[in-house]
């Protein structure tokens, strides 16, 4: 997938927040979103936390952890700026049947 790429994860449980996470370590911008938004608030705290902790043991650089957390984008709304309306998602995978429910 090309560094461009936007990438929207819907669903910030653990494995929406991972492939968030993944997304963003890999250079794509992500935007989480969640139909809860304080499960969106929560998942974008555990994410800088994680961050924080891998930089702190060397696995990145102060400057690429903040560049990982910069990329990762709370959504509080699933027509936001990633476009996730039905009909404007290319390649789509969920973490969770919350997906369905925007198809």
């Amino acid at each position: 997938m090309d560094k461009n790429t936007v990438v929207g994860v819907i669903g910030a449980g653990t494995m929406g927040s991972g492939i968030a996470q993944v997304a963003a370590q890999a250079g794509h911008v992500c935007f989480l979103y969640d139909s809860r938004s304080d499960a969106v608030d929560r998942a974008s705290d555990a994410l800088k936390a994680t961050i924080h902790k891998l930089v702190q043991k060397g696995k990145f650089t102060a400057e690429e952890g903040a560049g990982i957390i910069g990329r990762i984008m709370p959504a509080h709304d699933p027509e936001g700026p990633v476009g996730l309306r039905t009909g404007d998602r290319g390649d789509h995978r969920g973490s969770s049947g919350e997906e369905e429910a925007l198809r």
